[in-house]
């Protein structure tokens, strides 16, 4: 059998298709007109320049993301945070200063300050400080000022401690007043019988199972034994307070005569000192209290730690009674004016003015609770010293508390932008 014929459609079956098949096409637009801004924003959208992109990385949650924004400023600003270690900072601050001095100088004030200008970072900008010491000593000092408007006044002395004894001497010095005050804890319980396990046989025997030989000695010769050995001890420990205080001294003078950038640092400090100090007796004289800065709160004590070790009283005083201006002065030997001028900066000049600002410390250590001004207390003191407000003044300081959550307390902080006052030298 033959099989069937291929099929055929009939020819008035037509497949047509959409219509759309058969439409004309469209004609086609006219190009809109060049623009020569928008066809360079199209052709270089996604041009860098010329140069290699950031670094890519992955954050704390695994998320792709620039290892660096491409400004170095920015980045210093975005990674230096508080604890961020010193060796991290200065390569961040190396960057930043490459690429703009200016802006890393206002970074490094930025990092101290404390008025609502910045973190609160005190040690990367101690940190920091080193650095610009290290590479660029002028610019360091020409800007003491600043600093001490950013940041404290005693960031200044600071800064000159750390230099002379390295800058991790804060953190030896803690460790070893821990490591003394542990100590000191030890021999303070193993002194009493109930706490020292060496005395467990002792309490098992009885009160008088021991025999002692102090009973045999007679109590005055033990009493005036026990004299001289504390008289012996003070005047060791004197002796060896003596001995570290000439060190100090000596170390400093060492350093200030051979190094010139160290120099002329310290003398910028001293000098910084000086000239608020003079200012302040100036507004003082003329009742211009609020005028009055905080350096004579600040700036060290006669024969405190920072007077010790960097001298800083002899210099400011010499500064704020020079001879040319005094002439009692005149003729007198250098060692005698120096001791003389140290005095007077205290008396005449230190102690009015702190007088004057109505520290807490001064009314503290006088036993003056009841007239401490409490507007006036700094937010650091207040926090220190709550406590002791509440213990020997609760109803004052509770009804100042009230007040100021009230909205009728008194806010003595200062604001300081830090584009005005840095300065490259």
């Amino acid at each position: 059998m033959a099989p069937p014929p291929p099929y055929s459609p009939p020819s008035h079956h037509p497949l047509l298709g959409p219509p759309e098949c058969h439409d004309p096409p469209p004609r086609r637009a006219r190009p809109a007109p060049a623009h020569r801004f928008t066809d360079l924003m199209d052709a270089n959208f996604n041009d860098n320049g010329g140069g290699d992109l950031p670094r890519k990385g992955y954050t704390e949650n695994n998320s792709a993301t620039f290892l660096s924004t491409g400004n170095p400023c920015l980045d210093f600003f975005f990674h230096v945070v508080p604890g961020t270690p010193p060796e991290s900072l200065t390569r961040w601050l190396e960057s930043a200063w490459a690429h703009d001095p200016l802006t890393a100088l206002k970074l490094v004030c930025n990092l101290r300050g404390v008025r609502g200008t910045g973190k609160l970072d005190k040690e990367g900008f101690h940190a920091a400080a080193t650095w610009l010491f290290k590479n660029h000593p002028r610019t360091l000092a020409c800007n003491v000022g600043a600093f001490a408007g950013f940041g404290y006044f005693k960031d200044l002395p600071e800064i000159l401690y750390r230099l002379l004894e390295g800058p991790d001497i804060r953190a030896r010095q803690k460790s070893e007043w821990q490591q003394r005050k542990g100590t000191k804890s030890r021999r303070r319980l193993q002194s009493f019988p109930a706490f020292s396990s060496c005395n467990k046989s002792r309490r098992k025997k009885g009160r008088y199972s021991s025999t002692t030989t102090t009973a045999s000695v007679p109590k005055e010769v033990r009493v005036a034994n026990a004299v001289a050995r504390s008289r012996e001890e003070k005047q060791k420990a004197s002796e060896l307070r003596n001995k570290k205080r000439i060190a100090k001294a000596r170390k400093l003078l060492k350093r200030y005569n051979r190094d010139g950038d160290f120099r002329f640092l310290h003398d910028a400090v001293s000098g910084h000192f000086a000239h608020c100090l003079t200012a302040d007796l100036e507004f003082q004289k003329s009742g211009e209290i609020n005028r009055i800065s905080l350096a004579a709160k600040w700036c060290p004590s006669l024969d405190s730690s920072f007077d010790l070790g960097t001298l800083l009283c002899e210099s400011v005083a010499k500064r704020v009674f020079p001879r040319d201006r005094f002439p009692e002065y005149e003729g007198v030997e250098e060692a005698h004016y120096a001791y003389r001028v140290r005095d007077r900066l205290r008396k005449d000049a230190l102690v009015p003015l702190r007088r004057v600002l109505e520290l807490p410390e001064v009314y503290m250590s006088a036993g003056r609770w009841g007239d401490i001004p409490y507007d006036w207390v700094a937010s650091v003191a207040m926090k220190l010293y709550k406590d002791k407000f509440l213990k020997h003044d609760s109803e004052r300081f509770r009804s100042y508390l009230a007040n100021v959550k009230l909205g009728e307390g008194h806010d003595c902080r200062r604001r300081t932008a830090p584009s005005r006052d840095c300065s490259l030298t």
